[in-house]
């Protein structure tokens, strides 16, 4: 739908001040075109979380002089590798930065304590920015859309929500920018840049390089990650550092960034689950108990809705095997009628279920691939044809990913797995084209030096 959008509209011509909004109306506006809701409002649980977090985190703003390197991301990507704590995505930054800012959003798991953050990590928590940035919103008037009508007239929708999201963007950046013009940081990483846009714009601003660090899948059908033609840099990206070589064609191919400005950095997170990670005696007591355990993680409630059906039924079907169905929002399904040998795992590991679990089954979670490269034989189930958009390309021919359409699909495939055995070391190999190796230091330091030589030319 949005590359019929991008040839039949000039959305090109759709913008603030001369320079186009469309990667914000991309990543935001795919309510309008798909199920899909992105765009979330306040709710009690978060406003809780935040005003919890508030007096921690303006004690915090005294380490925002502690490095030059700012780093964004949110609590939901914090896990643990037995009794140490890992940012999935941005803590491996500290094997190639000795120390940097870490800026956290703390919905949805809450703050981070002092005592799990690595040597080097300076936590300053996002409330406050939050909370600058709600009443900017409400001092302020909405900046005007110039040529909205476009892509209104030609959707026959009213895009009055594109005009409310650009507000907190816009109110967003002048918090950001405020905060560079007086620290004068060096450079910025984030984990998902579309989530970023605020910050994105500030930091163009004043001429600050803006690295984004993979944090899930990158296909050519993702709205944010795939554009028919170069954007506007003001709210994308400078550097990518990506998984591996595959999703640096992508995003280079889509117009993210530029061939050179990708770097194959790896998964640190990854590599370091399955060195370290072992078993906890819930999840080695479940096996014992069943002897064969299915991990199924969820995604969105377009799907995660069909997939538990699914679920609920093969799992009364075959009762000796124990579901554990981990959804990806907290409290998501944790109390729906369900068979005995169905547990919601919202207190196990992720990571801990994709290493231990005989079989993992998702739609089309990043889980897919993770599950393969721990050495877990995959499960996708086709739901809404969101396997077949943004997965079947990845793992179709990959002999440990079984592809499911129908239940009793799924129901044998399950009672066939039942009957075999795999070597992990051959599973994980068969994804080694994906998850590239954690990039070299010097390789890394290389093409950081080549960042701040391009910024300071500029």
């Amino acid at each position: 739908m949005f590359e019929e959008i991008e040839n039949n509209v000039a959305v090109e011509k759709i913008g603030h001040k001369g320079v186009s909004i469309w990667p914000i109306i991309k990543s935001y506006g795919i309510e309008f075109v798909d199920e899909m809701k992105v765009v979330k409002t306040a709710n009690l649980s978060n406003i809780r979380i935040l005003l919890k977090s508030l007096a921690a985190d303006l004690i915090s703003l005294s380490k925002l002089k502690k490095s030059p390197y700012w780093v964004f991301t949110n609590s939901e990507r914090r896990y643990y590798i037995n009794d140490l704590s890992f940012d999935r995505v941005t803590t491996g930054l500290i094997k190639y930065i000795d120390n940097y800012v870490l800026f956290e959003n703390p919905i949805p798991k809450g703050r981070t304590k002092q005592n799990k953050l690595h040597q080097g990590e300076h936590l300053v928590g996002m409330s406050w920015i939050f909370l600058l940035q709600f009443l900017t919103i409400k001092l302020t008037r909405p900046p005007k859309i110039e040529n909205l009508h476009l892509l209104e007239e030609y959707l026959g929708e009213d895009m009055s929500m594109i005009k409310k999201v650009y507000h907190r963007i816009y109110a967003g950046s002048f918090i950001y920018g405020a905060l560079m013009r007086m620290l004068k940081p060096k450079a910025i990483f984030v984990v998902c840049y579309y989530s970023q846009f605020e910050l994105i714009s500030a930091a163009k601003k004043y001429n600050i390089p803006v690295i984004e660090l993979q944090h899930g899948l990158i296909t050519e059908g993702h709205r944010a990650y795939f554009f028919k033609a170069k954007q506007s840099k003001k709210l994308m990206p400078d550097f990518f550092l990506s998984y591996g070589k595959y999703f640096s064609n992508i995003v280079s191919q889509g117009h993210l960034v530029g061939p050179n400005h990708v770097l194959d950095y790896g998964y640190s997170f990854l590599e370091e689950v399955g060195k370290h990670l072992t078993i906890s005696p819930k999840l080695s007591g479940l096996k014992e108990q069943y002897g064969t355990l299915v991990c199924v993680t969820g995604q969105l409630e377009t799907t995660d809705t069909e997939l538990l059906r699914m679920i609920k039924k093969v799992s009364n079907e075959i009762p000796n095997i124990c579901f554990l169905f981990k959804p990806r929002l907290l409290n998501s399904f944790s109390h729906i009628d369900r068979p005995i040998n169905l547990l919601i795992a919202e207190d196990i590991n992720t990571y801990e279920l994709l290493k231990f679990c005989d079989v993992h089954i998702t739609v089309y979670s990043t889980c897919a691939l993770e599950s393969l490269a721990l050495g877990t034989p995959n499960v996708s189930i086709d739901i809404k044809g969101y396997y077949s958009k943004y997965m079947e390309h990845l793992l179709g021919d990959n002999p440990y990913n079984y592809e499911v359409r129908t239940f009793e699909d799924l129901r044998k495939t399950l009672q066939n797995l039942q009957e075999k055995t795999f070597e992990k070391e051959i599973i994980q190999k068969s994804i080694g084209h994906i998850f590239s190796p954690m990039v070299p230091p010097k390789t890394f330091h290389g093409f950081f030096q080549k960042i701040m030589k391009e910024i300071s030319q500029q």
